[in-house]
């Protein structure tokens, strides 16, 4: 009989020593806590592992999250190189070594006599990981630097993809997409019955996951939660996930700068109702006036989505000028899940997930901006 999906990834998991866990560039929420969650796995079933997101920052209100200090922004040290030295001639009484123009010079004293180049051997060791677990992401180059910098490890090493979007690539050896989740931290939940031990869910496990779902699920009031995900979030307080610390740091640590920021946005608003369009333009002036950054605008596009009818699709246009005073045009984007706003929007340099981007607009003003990005969503938009 065939092995599952299921039963495939968990004999790869129990089949590997040396594990690597990697998140796309610029994690979401549910791609961090679903990374921790699975290094904990990792880490019961005696697994050497590590997390890794190309330049990751740790949000200050992710801080709560168990553990949430294991995540490396950089990939290195992942091959050694080995220089053997033949002594069975001689032994050896002292080596060190500089750096000098450049190069590496190792000095090596014999106790007695002397080494020969003929004596010198190099050679490349193992891979110090085994296995990859990719996270969240619809392809390789999801994964920035990460990938960029180790395009060979990637490609000599035996990879699980994960993920829950419709335009995955499919590009592991095994591949678990599973696109009517509501998260990635759902699917790991999922996958924990296939590793025959009820001992794997605590309390930090079930904190990681259920703030996943909570986050991709704006706290259960968007119209992608199903009663699967709601059993599941269910289970997952009754195995001691802390729901009120989730929902304190993810919704009620905003700061008055933000709010201000926010009340800049409202007294923007305007609406398609035809086409559930729902944006706003800011100043560079705006971010100045209330000590905020673009960064405090994800945070407001959710509440919009959560909190307006009419919002299907949200974008807010905004200034961005540098320390030269050169402005570019940018807008933070969100879309229905039928819309790949990455793909839609693929010439200005996306960044983020499918339905959640950042752009850069090549235009002059943030009203050429609106109707550029107004113009390509109405066409789109069932």
């Amino acid at each position: 009989m065939a092995f599952t999906i299921q039963q495939q990834i968990s004999s790869l998991v129990r089949e590997h020593k040396n594990i690597l866990v990697c998140l796309p560039a610029k994690p979401t929420t549910d791609a961090i806590a679903s990374g921790l969650a699975i290094y904990g796995v990792l880490q019961k079933l005696g697994k050497q592992a590590k997390v890794v997101a190309a330049g990751f920052a740790l949000p200050d209100n992710h801080k709560f999250l168990p553990k949430s200090d294991e995540i490396s922004h950089e990939l290195s040290a992942l091959k050694k190189f080995i220089v053997s030295v033949d002594v069975s001639k001689t032994s050896v009484q002292d080596i060190n070594y500089d750096i000098q123009n450049g190069r590496l010079n190792v000095y090596i004293t014999p106790k007695a006599g002397y080494l020969d180049t003929r004596d010198v051997s190099t050679s490349s060791g193992d891979y110090e990981f085994d296995l990859i677990i990719v996270l969240d992401s619809r392809d390789l180059a999801s994964l920035g630097k990460i990938f960029e910098d180790n395009a060979e490890f990637f490609h000599h090493t035996p990879m699980i993809n994960i993920d829950h979007h419709p335009a995955n690539e499919h590009y592991g050896q095994v591949n678990y997409v599973q696109v009517t989740a509501t998260s990635i931290s759902e699917i790991i939940f999922e996958l924990l019955e296939h590793f025959d031990s009820g001992e794997l869910l605590d309390e930090y496990m079930a904190t990681h996951l259920l703030t996943g779902i909570i986050s991709k699920t704006k706290s259960f009031k968007t119209n992608t939660v199903t009663p699967r995900s709601l059993a599941i979030a269910s289970h997952l307080i009754a195995s001691g996930a802390r729901r009120e610390d989730i929902v304190k740091n993810l919704y009620q640590t905003k700061t008055m700068p933000a709010l201000k920021l926010w009340g800049r946005v409202l007294a923007q608003l305007q609406s398609d109702p035809d086409h559930k369009l729902v944006w706003a333009t800011l100043a560079h002036q705006d971010f100045v006036d209330t000590a905020t950054s673009p960064v405090d605008l994800a945070p407001a596009i959710d509440e919009l989505i959560i909190n307006t009818p009419d919002a299907q699709h949200v974008y807010i246009v905004y200034e961005q000028t540098d320390a030269a005073g050169h402005t570019t045009i940018k807008a933070v984007l969100a879309t229905a899940a039928y819309i790949q706003a990455a793909d839609l929007f693929r010439d200005m340099q996306p960044v983020g997930e499918q339905n959640f981007v950042t752009i850069t607009i090549p235009v002059s003003t943030t009203a050429a901006a609106q109707q550029l990005i107004h113009d390509r969503l109405r066409v789109k938009v069932k």
